[in-house]
């Protein structure tokens, strides 16, 4: 199956030749200041497998796991597009809302749900994990 996605204006678009490799939403503060919601919610795909065309900036820092991570959004409009986990360099995380078709997202877990808020209502047979970190299940 391949997959497509595009910032809000269009300026960075991407292009996938794989399947996910897994599905998740995250509750954890970065996630959140990243969407300006309540949770995010992400693909996993091999890194090789994805195409950036535009330019994309980078920011590093460190995530609520510990893990060191680089968010790669539009500098343009500012959608957010990818997270690069530096522990785990061969994947990257798409979020799902850039996608032309979302409908296949099926999350497998969220995680750091003790982070989350009433308010943001997610899927009660979602498997939840009120903390996780690198190496974790």
């Amino acid at each position: 199956m391949k997959y497509s996605g595009r910032c809000a204006c269009g300026a960075v678009c991407y292009t996938i030749a794989s399947a996910p490799i897994r599905g998740f939403q995250c509750q954890c503060s970065d996630c959140q200041r990243d969407t300006g919601s309540g949770h995010s919610s992400i693909f996993v795909f091999a890194r090789s497998a994805v195409s950036v065309t535009g330019e994309v900036r980078e920011i590093e820092r460190t995530a609520d796991s510990g893990a060191i991570k680089r968010k790669g959004f539009c500098p343009s409009c500012g959608s957010p597009i990818y997270n690069k986990p530096d522990e785990k360099p061969e994947f990257i995380g798409i979020y799902v809302g850039t996608l032309d078709d979302a409908s296949t997202f099926k999350p497998s877990v969220v995680l750091f749900c003790s982070r989350g808020y009433a308010w943001d209502h997610l899927d009660p047979e979602i498997p939840k994990l009120p903390e996780w970190h690198p190496g974790s299940r």
